[in-house]
């Protein structure tokens, strides 16, 4: 949760050009509902994830906060120092300029209105999982 949390953070500047991050901050929600014991077994794995992908990107975290919360929220904040000509702005793009698909496209809709399970997990991947092993 941690590792995808900093990609996600991390991306929003790759997807614009941006490939040096100066400065990043951590978001965490801690949920109300998890116990003690849970969360000392959680949260570090957490911020474990956040921190090793955050160091492999050569990327220093620098702050941020700690609240808590209904639900377990984690995310960031990254910025970076740069001139208007080093942005790319998905509105300037051009005929011939390559795109980089890192997941399907037009999955996003169909996943959010799939029916969970009491999990929370998509009932469609779950049958198709069973199914195919």
């Amino acid at each position: 949760m941690g590792k995808v949390a900093c990609a996600n953070v991390l991306s929003d500047l790759y997807a614009m050009g941006v490939t040096e991050v100066d400065n990043m901050l951590l978001l965490l929600g801690i949920s109300k509902d998890l116990s003690n014991d849970q969360r000392k077994i959680v949260i570090p794995m957490i911020l474990e994830g956040f921190r090793d992908l955050a160091k492999e990107a050569g990327v220093s975290i620098n702050g941020g906060q700690t609240v808590v919360n209904p639900w377990m929220i984690i995310g960031g904040v990254a910025t970076s120092v740069c001139t208007q000509q080093e942005i790319i702005m998905p509105n300037q793009a051009v005929s011939g300029d390559k795109i980089v698909l890192t997941k399907p496209l037009g999955t996003q809709s169909g996943r959010k209105s799939a029916p969970v399970d009491e999990f929370g997990y998509s009932i469609l991947e779950h049958s198709q999982r069973s199914y195919l092993s």
